[in-house]
């Protein structure tokens, strides 16, 4: 298995984005990614345009609502999103996982009305564990989104709380741009749509500006990698970190510096220089522990890459 760069949150021309579906498939293509996921707003029509021998596509929906935007991804059937209000999500959510589809919420806290209205999230879920996923970064990567810091602050209440929800990054990739964005890199065995999904299911994402960076965890003689339960006790995580990966995709000057091991409340449990590749951590019961990957972005000090957790029993 291996982590694979992929955008999990796209638009074409079939609602408002600038690209056909055959321009999104070759300009992901161009730019290395090895999946997508269509995500019009509200409709599935760009489907039946799809060509996988370009790139494979997780087919999706985002929902577009007055009370937040939801993503819907690889779901068997239509569900439908027009009567979806904050008190009925968790109903909604239960029609998706009847068609075996995954939930993940887009951008919580992107700007709201009047500049954009319906784009935070307000919906009253009651059970989160049924919510597969948080994007906690949105748009085009930079050191001073406050709307990123938010969400990430939110997904981590979360965790503190007891639910397993992945983290993605999402450019909400809507035509041809320059600049500097991000992955969701995935954990999969090749890039299918099927793999995909298992991979989020199963929280082996990683959230980044472009480096590749991951960790395994051997406990107790045993490597676990991102998203599963392991004992509780002593821990060696191996770290691994490549700078360079989709560098060539990126135009803006990052200087990665350290690394953390982080756990629950957002407190660092240890930190390592880049050239560390193993990190010795005492794992508490019925914690969580991600990795985060630090450095300077336009002289700011910001995280750069961020693991989905393991769960300590």
């Amino acid at each position: 298995m291996r982590y694979y760069p992929c955008e999990l949150h796209c638009h074409t021309v079939h609602s408002d984005g600038g690209f056909t579906v055959n321009a999104l498939q070759t300009s992901a293509k161009e730019n290395g990614l090895s999946l997508i996921a269509l995500t019009d707003h509200n409709t599935q029509s760009g489907f039946s345009e799809l060509d996988d021998t370009i790139i494979p596509v997780l087919r999706g929906i985002e929902w577009t609502t007055y009370f937040g935007h939801m993503l819907v991804l690889g779901a068997d059937g239509f569900v439908d999103w027009r009567d979806a209000v904050p008190d009925n999500i968790d109903e909604k959510i239960a029609e998706v996982k009847n068609q075996n589809g995954l939930v993940g919420v887009a951008h919580p806290f992107q700007l709201g009305s009047p500049m954009c209205t319906g784009g935070r999230w307000e919906f009253n879920v009651g059970d989160w564990s049924k919510v597969d996923y948080v994007e906690i970064w949105h748009m085009a990567f930079s050191h001073d989104n406050v709307e990123n810091r938010l969400a990430t602050e939110f997904w981590t209440s979360l965790l503190d709380k007891g639910y397993r929800l992945a983290a993605t990054n999402g450019k909400d990739w809507h035509r041809p741009v320059e600049g500097h964005f991000g992955c969701t890199y995935l954990l999969m065995d090749e890039p299918t749509p099927d793999a995909a999904k298992d991979a989020i299911k199963n929280g082996r994402t990683v959230v980044s500006s472009g480096a590749k960076f991951f960790f395994t965890a051997d406990v107790l003689g045993k490597e676990y990698v991102i998203g599963d339960t392991v004992p509780n006790g002593d821990a060696v995580f191996k770290v691994y970190t490549d700078i360079y990966s989709r560098r060539e995709f990126c135009n803006e000057d990052i200087v990665y510096k350290e690394i953390r091991i982080v756990t629950n409340g957002g407190k660092c449990a240890a930190k390592a220089s880049l050239t560390d590749s193993a990190v010795n951590v005492k794992l508490n019961s019925g914690c969580w522990y991600r990795a985060e990957l630090w450095g300077a972005y336009g002289g700011n000090e910001v995280m750069l890459a961020v693991t989905s957790p393991i769960y300590a029993k």
